[in-house]
């Protein structure tokens, strides 16, 4: 009976972290640190990894079936003309593998936003199921603190999160602004 628990309760938490990413406002940390809370840090990273990699997909089947507008829905048209993503492919696996590297970016919005691309799935799955590692593991770590009742190691790692994942966002609006004024100085020597 325990067993059987065990194995429903982590495919009902694999379709609950599922659904996070696609409804991308839903904040991810929340859900893997239960994770962490519920299933330790190894089995919680593990199941986030991989609820999160088959929510992605969706995202990006619904972007390809449903196009821009269905991202225009969620983000704003200049925000996502702004991501070096689209314009540049030679860069596009390198600027994918960093934004989901990095603890911070908005990785759920911008799985919407590779879906616009012509980056394949399987090559999707290969640079961000490991790219997301870092910033999973450290939410379980700290669920998994939490659950243990160490909440000083906790706040400690959700500290050290909170500034690695700033320090990430920062750098990831650093490159937005930066792509915008190259692509307005371009616009500007074209005319």
């Amino acid at each position: 009976f325990a067993k059987q628990n065990i194995i429903g309760g982590s495919i009902v938490f694999c379709i609950v972290c599922a659904v996070q990413v696609i409804f991308a406002f839903i904040p991810g940390e929340v859900v893997e640190i239960a994770a962490g809370v519920l299933f330790g840090p190894w089995w919680g990273t593990l199941f986030c990894l991989v609820a999160e990699t088959i929510g992605s997909v969706i995202v990006i089947i619904l972007v390809r079936k449903f196009g821009r507008r269905l991202v225009e829905s969620l983000y704003p048209r200049d925000k996502i003309d702004s991501l070096p993503i689209l314009s540049d492919s030679k860069k596009r696996n390198a600027f994918i593998f960093l934004l989901f590297v990095i603890p911070g970016t908005p990785k759920d919005f911008i799985t919407y936003i590779i879906g616009l691309t012509k980056v394949s799935i399987p090559m999707y799955i290969l640079l961000t199921f490991f790219a997301r590692i870092p910033s999973i593991i450290t939410s379980t770590f700290a669920g998994s603190s939490i659950g243990e009742g160490k909440l000083f190691q906790a706040a400690i790692i959700m500290i050290i999160t909170a500034v690695i994942s700033g320090g990430g966002y920062l750098l990831y609006l650093y490159i937005q602004k930066r792509h915008a004024k190259k692509k307005k100085k371009e616009s500007t020597e074209n005319e």
